[in-house]
């Protein structure tokens, strides 16, 4: 599966100059822990996730102190571009499913941007990835059948069993129409094997 077919669009963006309360604002009112920030021709420059605005109330409340604080001057951030990562990791539209999953566990990021010339055209999350592990198995079955129909003339007739994503196909032994029969059953969302029976 591709990341164009799971990926959340239009996306909600923001600017290098937005103000930082108004950032965390827009967040909370869109339920989403981060978003991207694009310049005047909407190309990917950063991004801000809540983790960034966080960090801004992390000073103790003056009031719970007995003796007064000695203060030291901060400078406080009070745009977007001054929190923002400017390294994003992001990825085109035809990549692979697969790729996103491992590039969020490698870097440790929730969501990537998707990008079509530099523009962001989509953003897929954590939650889209664990969206497709969801699917039922009979989901999966109903398209891995649909897709094996499509092909009946080229493979012969394949038959498909799924039980906790686990797909079993049974079919022709010819070697070639089992490897294209694993290759559409693995394009299926949800699906985490693919193995035949004897």
């Amino acid at each position: 599966m591709r990341v164009k077919d799971l990926m959340t669009t239009p996306v909600v963006t923001l600017r290098p100059d937005t103000p930082i309360k108004e950032a965390a604002a827009l967040l909370v009112r869109h339920g989403i822990s981060g978003a991207p920030v694009v310049d005047d021709h909407e190309q990917l420059i950063g991004i801000v996730s809540e983790s960034d605005l966080m960090a801004l109330e992390t000073s103790p409340d003056s009031r719970s102190r007995i003796l007064p604080q000695r203060w030291r001057r901060i400078r406080v951030p009070r745009r977007v571009e001054q929190v923002m990562t400017r390294e994003v990791v992001s990825l085109p539209e035809g990549a692979d499913v697969s790729d996103a999953a491992r590039l969020m566990l490698e870097r440790r990021v929730k969501r990537i941007p998707v990008v079509e010339a530099g523009r962001v055209v989509g953003i897929v999350s954590r939650r889209d990835v664990l969206r497709l592990l969801a699917r039922s198995d009979a989901e999966i079955r109903a398209e891995i059948g649909e897709l094996l129909d499509d092909e009946i003339l080229m493979l012969g007739r394949f038959e498909a069993e799924v039980e906790g994503g686990l797909v079993t196909l049974s079919g022709p032994p010819d070697p070639r129409a089992r490897r294209l029969a694993e290759l559409l059953a693995r394009s299926v969302g949800g699906v985490v094997e693919v193995r035949f029976t004897a």
